[in-house]
C-alpha cells in the first residue's frame, strides 16, 4: 500500500468508529420491527467487514474497490438509523 492509501485509511478508521455504535445501538435498542432492524443492520455490519478485508488485499485494484466500497457502506451505516427512525 502506499503512503497515499495508508493516510487515507485513517478516515476510514474515524467513520468506522462513528457510525458502527450508531449502528448498532439503533439494531439493539431503536424502536420499531426489531427483526427488521437486525436484519438490516448485521447484514450492513457484515458488507462492511468484507470491504475492510479487500482493502488490506495484496492486488491493488481490489484494495481500491475494498475502500470505496468501505466508505459507501459506512456512509450508509451512519445514516440508515436517521431514515428508518420511523419506518421500521
Amino acid at each position: 500500500m502506499t503512503h497515499a492509501g495508508a493516510g487515507a485509511i485513517f478516515p476510514l478508521l474515524i467513520l468506522l468508529l462513528v457510525s458502527l455504535p450508531t449502528t448498532l445501538i439503533w439494531v439493539f435498542r431503536g424502536q420499531g420491527n426489531a427483526r427488521k432492524r437486525r436484519i438490516i443492520g448485521f447484514s450492513q455490519i457484515a458488507i462492511c467487514a468484507i470491504a475492510i478485508i479487500l482493502c488490506f488485499s495484496g492486488v491493488t485494484y481490489l484494495q481500491s474497490i475494498g475502500f470505496v466500497g468501505a466508505f459507501i457502506v459506512l456512509i450508509a451505516m451512519l445514516f440508515t438509523p436517521l431514515v428508518l427512525k420511523n419506518r421500521v
